[in-house]
């Protein structure tokens, strides 16, 4: 059949559909119980001066193909679209130009509405969030009030991570290979006093995730290893010659007659008691050395450095005396800040002994030559409990020398202080008489000041404003004023997912019955690096509403899946500074967005990361233009039957992300249209097929062929499972496990009508004759396997 293949305008098209579905509102969510409902949602984007690269597309295309489908499933479905509106990048790009961040923010979030306005993304715009605007942070506000009046929120001083670049502190979870995870400098160790939410109390709950949550596996392990749930045991060690004593933290109890020597941390307070007069001056300049490296330095670098203190601590368990040393790979976060050193069973203390000449005493038997043996077995060395197995006699062990058994994690608390200008400030109180207390709930929000010089010092850009604290001292009395330290933006992005359930909500965070319906999210599409970031907090902050009655759910996504990167034309990283960025906002102007929306579907897996190609969207183009030419014929029997397997094929792989499967299958269909033809019933099922993707060409067609209505309020198309058989299906015939032939046969065919028609095969007379079959093997509408003897 000769079709002329005839090129669509996209720019008259996509932009018609677009003014079509903004002004009918057809993706406007409301509460609806008459209907499942569906919440997909997109992780937070941050409106950057640079705007999108076609690698931020990705992810939101394939959030928007489910939304879409589960619209035409006939689901309620709700994906509504905000603003990480906060946060150091604005601030900086700010500065650097002399701007303020909030003039610059809005200009920002102009671009990208507009951007992803082009995309034909069905986002839900009444919904639209900016966490710098005061009615959004008014509730990040609150949420830290609820925090710290019910105990989950508090202040310290404690070791940060500092950057020096961007002058202000750093989450462990925002430290990369020891560099900020924004600007890459150096992070420097500091003692500043921080506000820190209390994540650990929920350590247990956050390290699991029950079965109801499909997230990859991956992810569920990352969290888990970052909260790192250790059972042991905390034991005291008396130290000599004092009343003090050192208590360490344990996986080993079950060692403890091994325990040559103790390590504390550079930052323990009792060095400055024990260190003799001979070792301080080694000591202080250990501790001066080690306050320059990241935690992440001390704990991976190769050699392990360390000073003696000069004191000694009783072992509890074999009453000799053991050397107290420093070093820095012992850190605070982690336990107590001290451990007993077993060298012959654990690697780094073997290696520390080993370089400083310790003794070194074995306690569990082992069948291997050389120590270090981290194992298990059988007790020697150690008392009364030599012949136990290690396994069995650590508890006992442990409280016979007065220790006891307990749980340590990795975890830390939240630290979510920042000396910046553009975030949310703290809304806390501090007295004249050194108490503190959070604002009255009426006096939110507390607004950023805007006369302020916002460049960074190191201290917190609100202390040079004088409006910020006006009126504080006459409501909450003389010498009070306001915190000046601002949130963290992982704050603000750690609820909005609440918030779009109720966005408009002038009284409360959101209300109790849109919560009830929407959340939790069904879909959440992200990247991997926000796995102990974001996520972790997300889950956190839903945890605390939950234990405080104010939601009835405890997680916050059902379902959790990540996009590859889509990579430069070179396989790097797009970044502007390799010079290696596509702008998507050319590629839709020569190709069109359906045709960006399918290319990054059709790259490959979805998960996987990628490089961009444009002989691939010129692929896609020319196949959209493919279905543009496709003119419906009275009769077509071979594409009628086809269409029900592609409907099958589509709705299989639309569930489970496979999308790039979903373009290869609509491509071979449109092939067979085009040599056999097409009726309007399945060109009509083909178009909804792809609408979901590639909605703008889809609408157009689907209104040529004569429906006033949107695509997307039509039912998804279902399959005939009758005509999903094939009339026939070619068998392969074995005979001792070697190809001798093929058999067509009914795809209904039993195993004894196979054999009976593999017999009669001309090309098996010659491997059969005179032979008894013994045995068969059949694979139906496969293969048969004839044992012949």
């Amino acid at each position: 059949m000769k079709v002329v293949i005839k090129k669509y305008s996209h720019q008259k098209i996509e932009r018609k559909w677009q003014k079509f579905w903004a002004t009918q509102q057809i993706f406007k969510a409301t509460a609806d119980n008459h209907h499942p409902k569906y919440y997909a949602l997109d992780m937070f984007a941050y409106p950057s001066g640079d705007g999108l690269h076609v690698g931020h597309p990705r992810g939101y295309t394939a959030t928007d193909i489910l939304a879409r489908y589960h619209r035409m499933l006939g689901h309620n479905v709700m994906r509504p679209v905000g603003w990480d509106a906060f946060g150091l990048p604005a601030e900086n790009y700010a500065i650097k130009i002399g701007q303020p961040p909030a003039k610059l923010t809005k200009a920002n979030i102009v671009r990208f509405s507009k951007q992803v306005k082009s995309l034909g993304f069905a986002y839900d715009w009444n919904r639209e969030l900016n966490t710098a605007d005061p009615s959004y942070y008014k509730w990040t506000q609150w949420i830290f009030k609820i925090l710290y009046d019910n105990g989950y929120a508090y202040q310290k001083e404690a070791c940060v991570n500092w950057c020096p670049k961007d002058k202000t502190v750093l989450a462990n979870e925002q430290v990369v290979d020891g560099c900020c995870y924004r600007c890459g400098a150096v992070v420097e160790q500091k003692n500043l006093k921080q506000w820190f939410f209390k994540i650990t109390d929920f350590a247990d709950e956050l390290a699991c995730h029950p079965d109801k949550l499909d997230w990859p596996e991956s992810t569920k392990t990352g969290q888990k290893n970052w909260v790192g749930k250790s059972e042991g045991a905390e034991i005291e060690f008396k130290i000599k010659s004092e009343k003090s004593r050192i208590k360490v933290f344990t996986t080993r109890p079950d060692t403890l007659f091994g325990a040559t020597y103790l390590v504390l941390a550079p930052e323990h307070p009792l060095i400055k008691r024990i260190v003799t007069k001979e070792q301080k001056h080694k000591i202080e300049k250990y501790i001066k050395d080690a306050r320059l490296k990241s935690v992440l330095d001390r704990t991976v670098a190769k050699e392990k450095t360390g000073v003696f203190t000069g004191a000694c601590a009783i072992n509890p368990a074999t009453e000799s005396e053991i050397p107290i040393w420093v070093a820095d790979y012992v850190v605070t976060d982690y336990g107590t800040g001290a451990i007993m050193a077993v060298p012959a069973h654990d690697d780094r203390d073997f290696e520390f002994a080993t370089k400083h000449k310790l003794p070194i005493t074995e306690v569990v038997e082992s069948d291997q030559s050389k120590l270090p043996y981290v194992g298990h077995g059988k007790l020697i060395n150690s008392g009364r409990f030599t012949g136990q197995s290690s396994q069995i006699a650590g508890a006992d062990m442990a409280e016979t020398f007065g220790g006891k058994i307990t749980v340590q994690y990795k975890l830390h608390d939240w630290l979510v202080s920042r000396q910046r200008y553009w975030g949310a400030p703290i809304p806390i109180i501090h007295l004249a008489d050194g108490g503190v207390r959070s604002v009255d709930v009426e006096e939110l929000p507390i607004k950023l000041p805007t006369d302020v010089d916002f460049k960074p010092t190191g201290e917190s850009p609100l202390a040079l404003s004088k409006k910020f604290q006006s009126g504080v001292a006459k409501k909450y009395g003389k010498g009070a004023r306001r915190e000046l330290d601002t949130m963290d933006t992982f704050v603000c992005s750690s609820w909005y997912f609440l918030r779009y359930c109720d966005p408009h909500n002038a009284t409360e965070f959101a209300g109790a019955e849109s919560l009830k319906h929407w959340m939790p999210v069904d879909l959440y599409i992200g990247g991997s690096e926000h796995t102990n970031g974001h996520l972790l907090y997300a889950r956190f902050i839903v945890k605390v509403l939950h234990k405080l009655g104010y939601i009835n759910f405890n997680e916050p996504f059902l379902k959790l899946r990540h996009q590859g990167l889509i990579l430069g034309t070179d396989g790097e990283k797009m970044s502007k500074s390799k010079g290696n960025v596509i702008n998507p906002d050319e590629v839709i102007e020569v190709f069109g967005a359906d045709a960006l929306r399918m290319y990054e579907m059709f790259m490959g897996p979805f998960d996987q990361p990628l490089p961009w190609n444009t002989a691939g969207i010129e692929g896609v183009r020319r196949f959209l233009n493919r279905v543009w030419s496709l003119k419906p014929v009275a009769k077509a029997p071979e594409t009628d039957r086809a269409i029900h397997k592609l409907i099958k094929k589509v709705t299989d792989d639309i569930e489970q992300m496979k999308f790039n499967t979903i373009v290869s299958s609509c491509m071979e269909f449109v092939n067979l249209a085009i040599d056999r033809g097409i009726t309007k019933s399945a060109l009509e099922r083909l178009v909804m097929l792809l609408a979901p993707m590639t909605p703008h060409i889809a609408e157009e067609i689907y209104q040529k062929l004569g429906h006033k209505q949107s695509i997307f309020v039509s039912d998804w198309p279902k399959f005939d499972p009758k005509l999903l058989l094939e009339d026939s299906v070619t068998v392969a015939v074995q005979v001792n496990g070697r190809l001798r032939g093929t058999l067509s046969v009914s795809p209904t065919a039993d195993e004894a009508e196979v054999e009976k028609l593999a017999i009669a095969l001309p090309s098996l007379a010659t491997h059969i004759e005179g032979k008894k079959v013994v045995k068969r093997h059949y694979v139906p509408g496969r293969i048969i396997n004839l044992i012949v003897k």
